[in-house]
C-alpha cells in the first residue's frame, strides 16, 4: 500500500452478524492466490463465485463470450476505464484486461461471496459498505519450501 494512504486509526464498532460480500486474496506473485480461489469456488459453488475478466482482445476460435473472458471493443473498454467502472485494469501485448466493478456486484447479487485475487491497490476501491471486503494476505513460502516445490 501507499504509505501516505495507510490508515493509522480506524474506527471500530460492534455490529450485528452479517455475511461478507467479498473475499480478497493478496500476496506476492506465485504464492497460490488463484489456486486457493479456485479450490474455494469448487468446494462450494453455491456459496462462492468470482468475476469473469474483460478484455479488448479478439476471441480465439474455441472461446465463447462469458467463458474465461468477456470480449468488448477497445473503445468501449477505454471509455469504461475513464468512467471509473473498473476495479483494476492493465495492458498486455497491446490488449486491455480488467475486472469490472459491475461484475463483482453481479456475483454478490446472485447471493454468493465474490472471491478476488487482485492488486493490493484495488482494496482501496473495495473498502466500502457496499462490498465489505474480507482481506487475506497470503505469505510467500520460505526459500526452502520454494526449492522443494520446484523439484
Amino acid at each position: 500500500f501507499d504509505r501516505h494512504e495507510l490508515l493509522i486509526y480506524e474506527e471500530v464498532a460492534r455490529m450485528p452478524p452479517f455475511r461478507r460480500k467479498t473475499l480478497v486474496l493478496i500476496g506476492a506473485q506465485g504464492v497460490g492466490r488463484r489456486s486457493l480461489k479456485n479450490k474455494l469456488i469448487m468446494s462450494d459453488q453455491a456459496r462462492y463465485g468470482t468475476t469473469v475478466p474483460y478484455t479488448s482482445r479478439k476471441p480465439k476460435e474455441s472461446e465463447k463470450d462469458g467463458h474465461g473472458y468477456r470480449f468488448v471493443s477497445r473503445g468501449e473498454m477505454e471509455a469504461d476505464i475513464k468512467a471509473g467502472r473498473y476495479l483494476e485494469h492493465g495492458e498486455y501485448e497491446g490488449n486491455l484486461y480488467g475486472t469490472k466493478i459491475d461484475s463483482i456486484r453481479a456475483v454478490v447479487e446472485a447471493g454468493k461471496m465474490c472471491i478476488l485475487d487482485v492488486n493490493p491497490q484495488a482494496v482501496k476501491v473495495l473498502r466500502t459498505a457496499e462490498f465489505v471486503p474480507y482481506v487475506v494476505f497470503i505469505e510467500a513460502p520460505s526459500p526452502e519450501t520454494l526449492r522443494a516445490m520446484n523439484r
